[in-house]
């Protein structure tokens, strides 16, 4: 007598079907983490924020790269264009951060020889700064005319270089010296007489600059109940929501689908001369 012979191989369609159980689950799973995780402030100190910042339990999901966020101590810091900074105040309200260089915090020497440059497709200046630069390991003929209350000195290991150095208006380079650095400080019309110990207390205070970000779709995302990130291959805003598999621009309600993401070419690593608004090569000059 003849037996049938049941075939176990599965057809394609069941390949199929099981692919995307594999695909869709762990997607969905992802986006209701990144919807709880980008719920949850920054908070360290006094600070206390949330997007575009991401650092300590934010991913790097809920922000903009380059605005992350440490907490050491109870102290925020960052960086930007590999240069540290303490994070004395976020303005959300205003998108306005102020910071202060680390390396100026105990005095002029010694510094980290880099420029404080901020790429323009993130940063904005603020009205009110303009840089003021600091010339390092300048031999004592080349710093004849100079006034005293501008002149300093500074040890400077590995060089043949002196260890005078004084202060100028704007962003300049060290020209017979060894290095120079600029940083903003807050624009007076008063003549360039600077007291190193009062300027030294002004870069405690910090400078201010405003971060760019797409407010509006931000604000479409939170009235649609979710939360706002960056979508980290367009690199724009994107909305996380607690019952979808993927970001959007908004979350489903119900009856109505998610506005989805466009494309965006990706952020360069330009930056930004407070002085002129002129781009600038990434690269701290050391000349």
């Amino acid at each position: 007598m003849n037996h049938s012979v049941f075939s176990l191989s599965p057809s394609p369609s069941v390949f199929v079907i099981v692919l995307l159980l594999f695909v869709q689950v762990p997607s969905s799973l992802s986006s209701s983490s990144l919807f709880t995780d980008c719920s949850n402030q920054f908070v360290c100190g006094d600070i206390s924020t949330g997007f575009p910042f991401w650092g300590s339990g934010r991913p790097s999901a809920c922000g903009i790269p380059e605005l992350e966020l440490k907490c050491e101590n109870n102290i925020t810091k960052m960086n930007i264009n590999q240069v540290a900074y303490r994070v004395l105040e976020i303005k959300p309200d205003i998108e306005i951060l102020r910071v202060a260089r680390e390396d100026y915090l105990a005095g002029l020497c010694p510094p980290q020889f880099a420029n404080s440059t901020f790429n323009p497709k993130v940063f904005d200046p603020v009205l009110g700064y303009t840089n003021l630069t600091f010339i390092y390991g300048c031999a004592a003929g080349s710093i004849v005319g100079i006034p005293l209350p501008g002149l300093f000195t500074c040890k400077i290991n590995d060089t043949n270089y002196g260890q005078n150095g004084y202060i100028q208006g704007g962003a300049a380079g060290p020209g017979e010296c060894y290095s120079s650095v600029f940083v903003p400080v807050p624009f007076t019309n008063s003549p360039l007489n600077w007291n190193v110990t009062s300027l030294e207390e002004l870069l405690k205070e910090g400078f201010e600059v405003r971060w760019k970000v797409d407010s509006a779709a931000c604000e479409e995302c939170n009235r649609s109940s979710g939360v706002c990130g960056i979508n980290n291959v367009t690199n724009q805003t994107t909305c996380y929501c607690p019952d979808q598999s993927s970001g959007s621009k908004t979350c489903a309600l119900p009856g109505s689908t998610p506005i989805a993401d466009q494309a965006d070419p990706s952020l360069t690593g330009m930056c930004l001369n407070f002085s002129s608004n002129r781009l600038m090569n990434s690269s701290p000059s050391t000349a």
